[in-house]
This record gives structure tokens, C-alpha cells and sequence, in this order.
């Protein structure tokens, strides 16, 4: 009887008795009963055949048990295997397609030796390196997405601005003109009613004169009307007088109103046809695929970067966004986003947001100038500034958040949850932004003004007291120091690149000192486009270096790196 997966005993059912099968031989390709098995076992075509319990059989994929082990062409058992070809053989493949090829071996000499073999480890090395590789490219493609929803906000962000901008223009030009369409229509009116109030005045003066006429001529002597003739005649002639003169000196003219719009406006409508244009564009990806030849395996890792020389470095001008006149601007603190939007602070405590087309955003007004800010996240900032430091919603253009801080903040990094940030006199403090609380991460009592800090591959770049550039640990340990000439130029901002090269303004000579990754080498690289020098900021994905200048100017460079 057949069991409940319905398989049954071939070799019973070729002498028509239904049996369950127990077991299955791959390379008979036939299920048999225990008894049969029993049968196969001491066979000696067939002892040596490795079979398997029809459990197992049937948890093997249709894929791999339905895999033949007979030739279909000749109908031949396979008993060679051709290196040369990578073909399985019978005895007639061998003598029809493989007579000359070199290096035949016996398939039963492979199939025991196949298990001891790195081949099946390194399949399965493979699928997992290749389950890696899906994994990593879905969570990058995941993560492209989210930087593309990102920019869509940004750029909406930025039409809208432009766009209520053009609005508030527009609605100022035009309240200007209907101003002075209403200035011109009451200064007419006025005109004219002052008139028609003289000429009523006149009016009755005339009915007075009319009725006196009438009085003289019915009721009068004619001594009386010859005397009175002649004093209404001078007074007639008065009234002639001032109605003559209305004709000569303009006050009866035709008045009009004349509105020209202005031909700029109108071209709005005709020559401007887009608000602007929107692209796609594409760069080398963040990931890239590699064939490990030891492994037999592909996977998947970030692109790497070989080391790289400070004298291996140039730079070369992409953009200039020069700032708009603010009175008073001189630039304090300098980030830019993973985005590319940039938000800067001047020492009059303005903080503000300057866009890829270059126009300016205040975010907020402070009491105190903010010395430098950090991106938290895409909308958040902190911002150092006298004796604090503000975490300010870039959307709600709120500050969320108000730490204080026993000195005045200058350069202020975020970094895994926690701000590093450079306190006068006191040194690097780290704040934990769970919790609030702060620790002394590098006691420096000589710290002055205009500190500046980087973070990369897990190490605190800082410069300070003008010439001073050092490196430290996660935990604060000192790892090297560096002197900048004072010929050179005094220190500001500092930024690192992805060969882990310092990159540090100066200020008054219009140079970057490059240093090497251990501090030991520094090579001045003068800047020509970009004058006092303030701000720094590396894009590790794009190889964009941004420079920010103190009257607010926005200088981005692409950097490359010879062999």
C-alpha cells in the first residue's frame, strides 16, 4: 500500500505489487522498499551506490532530484567526467565527442573525493557573499531613495521660497503703484471740487446780480438806474474776469489718468516659459562589485580608496555662489548637509541657510553670534555660541533644545549621539545628547578663540590658538601635533578628506595647509578664487571641497588625486 506521500517501490511495481518506498538511489534513479533495498545493497552492481530515505529525497528541491544521471542521448549511465569540455560522459560520448581529449576521470573517483573538495565550500561561500550583495545594494538603493526624497523637499522647499519671494515683490511694486494711482486720483479730485465750490459761490453771486438787475430796471429812477447800471457793470465784469481766467490758466482742462505697466512685468508672462529645469544626474556608486578568485565569490564593499600624497592633491573651481550684501556679515560658523545645502552664521548672530542658487534664508536671529553649528540630522542643527549651545529646527526655524555651557563655544562637531565642541579655556568637552550630561574629553586651559574641530574615522582633528593643529582618540588621547607656521597664516576651519588628509583655512594669506595623515608633512595650497578664508567642509561621496569665505561667499572645488 502506498504510503501517504503516495511513493511506492518501483521495482515492486514492476511486478505489479504496490509497496511504500523507504528509500531512494540517485544513481539508479529508482525508489525501492526495505526489502528491495536489502536486494541493492548486496548486488554487486550496486552495493557500492549511496542512497538516501525518501524523507530526505523528498525535501530536496524538484531542481536537484530530477538532475539525470543517464546520458539522454544514448541512454547510458555516466561513468566520465571531461575537464577539458566540463561534460559529463557515457561510453559513447567518450569514443564519439571526447577521444582526444586529455585528462578524463572516472566519476566515481570524483564523486568520492567531490565532499573533501573547497568546491562545495565555496559555493555556499557564495550564496552567502551573493545574499550579502543583494542585502548591501537594496539598503543602498534604499538609501538612494531617501537622499532623492530628501533633495525633491529641499528643491520644493527652495521653489516655494523663490516663489513667495517673486510674490512679495510683486505685491510691494504693486501696492506702490495703486498708491499712486489713488494719490493721483485725489489730488484731481481735490482740484476739481475746490472748482465746482468756487463756481457755486459764483453762481449765487450771479442770481444776487440777475435779481438786482431786474429790481433797477422795474423800480428804479432813471438817475437811480443810470447809477446802479454802472456799479453792476464793474461787478459783472469782476465775475467775467474770473471765469476768463479759468479758460487761461488750465483749471478747465480734461483731466486723464495714465497707468504704464512696465514692460519687465509683462515679460514674465512671455519670455520666462519655466520656473527652472530639473535633471538627473549620476555619479560613480557608493558600492562596487569584486570577484575574490580565492573564494570563487563575489561581494560587495564600499570603494576604496587607496592612500593618497598630500603632493598628489589639486583642486579645481566648480562654482562660486557670491553672498548677497548684508550689512555687518563677517562668517562665523560653516556646515554643509549630506544634501548639499549649506547653513552659515555671521558675528551679528544671524543664522541662515544659503542655497545651491545662492540666495540667502534667515533662519533666526540670536542675542549672541554663533561661533560654528552642526548638522544633528537633515533638519536639525546645533549651533555654539556664548556660554551655550542651541539645537534649532531648520523647518520650524525653533530652537528645540538650550544647553548651557561654563564658557564661550566655538567649533562643535556631532558625532554618534554626542557634541564635541571647543569651550574657551576649558578644552574639548563631549555632550550627550540623551541625557545632557558633559565630560571633559581634553583638558586645555590655554584654549583661546576661533578653535575649530573634524571628525573622521573615528579621531578629533582641532585647530587652535592660530597655528596649532592636533589629533586626538575617542577618548581624548593626543595622538600628534602640528605647528603652522606664522608666516603662513592663522587657522580656522578644518576639515578631513577620505585618505584621512587635513585640510585647514588660512585665514589672511588665502591658503589651505594640507597635512598628512600622521601630521609629519604640511604643503600650502594657494586659493585664488576665494579670499580670507573661513570655513571647510569635505563631501566623502561626492569629492566636493567647500570653502566658506568671511564676507559670506561660497566657493566649491572638485578634488582629485594623481597616481
Amino acid at each position: 500500500m502506498a504510503t501517504f506521500s503516495g511513493v511506492v517501490c518501483e521495482i515492486c511495481e514492476a511486478q505489479h505489487t504496490t509497496t511504500s518506498a523507504d528509500f531512494w538511489c540517485p544513481e539508479c534513479d529508482e525508489m525501492m522498499c526495505s526489502e528491495c533495498e536489502k536486494h541493492h545493497s548486496f548486488a554487486k552492481a550496486t552495493r557500492n551506490h549511496e542512497i538516501i530515505s525518501i524523507e530526505n529525497y523528498l525535501k530536496l528541491p524538484s531542481s536537484i532530484s530530477k538532475i539525470a544521471t543517464y546520458c539522454y542521448e544514448h541512454n547510458l549511465k555516466y561513468q566520465m567526467y571531461c575537464p577539458q569540455d566540463d561534460k559529463l560522459c557515457c561510453s559513447v560520448c567518450i569514443a564519439e565527442y571526447h577521444k582526444n581529449c586529455c585528462g578524463l576521470k572516472s566519476l566515481q573517483e570524483i564523486v568520492k573525493t567531490f565532499k573533501a573538495s573547497a568546491l562545495l565550500e565555496n559555493i555556499e561561500q557564495s550564496l552567502k557573499d551573493m545574499m550579502s550583495d543583494t542585502d548591501s545594494i537594496l539598503k543602498d538603493r534604499e538609501q538612494n531613495l531617501i537622499v532623492i526624497e530628501k533633495q525633491r523637499k529641499l528643491f520644493h522647499t527652495e521653489i516655494k521660497q523663490i516663489r513667495q519671494k517673486v510674490n512679495n515683490h510683486l505685491d510691494s511694486l504693486e501696492e506702490q503703484i495703486l498708491l499712486k494711482l489713488n494719490t493721483a486720483e485725489t489730488e484731481i479730485k481735490s482740484k476739481i471740487n475746490t472748482l465746482k465750490t468756487q463756481l457755486t459761490n459764483k453762481r449765487k453771486s450771479i442770481e444776487i446780480l440777475q435779481t438786482n438787475m431786474s429790481a433797477l430796471k422795474e423800480h428804479a429812477s432813471d438817475l437811480q438806474i443810470f447809477l446802479g447800471s454802472k456799479s453792476l457793470e464793474t461787478e459783472v465784469e469782476t465775475e467775467i474776469k474770473y471765469l476768463e481766467l479759468l479758460f487761461q490758466d488750465g483749471s478747465l482742462y480734461q483731466n486723464e489718468l495714465k497707468c504704464d505697466i512696465s514692460e519687465k512685468i509683462s515679460d514674465i508672462l512671455t519670455t520666462i516659459s519655466a520656473f527652472g529645469s530639473v535633471s538627473i544626474e549620476t555619479s560613480q556608486p557608493a558600492i562596487v562589485y569584486k570577484s575574490n578568485k580565492k573564494k570563487q565569490a563575489q561581494i560587495v564593499s564600499a570603494i576604496p580608496y587607496s592612500p593618497k600624497s598630500i603632493d598628489a592633491i589639486s583642486i579645481s573651481l566648480k562654482s562660486k555662489l557670491p553672498f548677497r550684501s548684508i550689512p555687518q556679515f563677517h562668517l562665523r560658523g560653516f556646515t554643509v548637509s549630506p544634501s548639499g545645502f549649506i547653513v552659515l552664521s555671521d558675528t551679528s548672530g544671524r543664522l541662515g541657510i544659503m542655497n545651491s542658487c545662492g540666495t540667502y534664508d534667515l533662519i533666526k536671529k540670536g542675542l549672541n553670534s554663533y561661533n560654528d553649528i552642526t548638522f544633528v540630522d537633515d533638519i536639525t542643527v546645533a549651533a555654539s555660541t556664548h556660554n551655550a549651545i542651541e539645537i534649532i529646527n531648520l523647518d520650524s526655524k525653533v530652537t528645540k533644545r538650550f544647553i548651557s555651557i561654563t564658557g564661550e563655544c566655538y567649533g562643535i562637531r556631532h558625532y554618534k549621539g554626542k557634541l564635541l565642541c571647543n569651550v574657551m579655556s576649558k578644552g574639548i568637552q563631549m555632550i550627550h545628547l540623551s541625557n545632557g550630561e558633559i565630560t571633559d574629553l581634553v583638558k586645555q586651559r590655554d584654549l583661546e578663540n576661533w578653535s575649530y574641530l573634524a571628525i573622521h574615522d573615528d579621531k578629533i582633528y582641532q585647530t587652535t590658538s592660530n597655528y596649532f593643529v592636533r589629533c586626538y582618540t575617542m577618548t581624548g588621547e593626543q595622538l600628534w601635533q602640528h605647528i603652522l607656521p606664522k608666516s603662513e597664516g592663522l587657522a580656522r576651519g578644518i576639515t578631513v578628506d577620505s585618505n584621512g588628509i587635513v585640510y585647514v583655512a588660512k585665514y589672511n594669506t588665502n591658503s589651505i595647509a594640507l597635512l598628512s595623515p600622521d601630521g609629519q608633512r604640511c604643503r600650502h595650497l594657494q586659493i585664488s578664487d576665494a579670499k580670507q578664508l573661513w570655513g571647510l567642509h569635505f563631501n566623502a561621496i561626492t569629492n566636493l571641497f567647500t570653502v566658506g569665505c568671511w564676507n559670506g561667499t561660497i566657493v566649491l572645488y572638485d578634488i582629485s588625486y594623481s597616481d
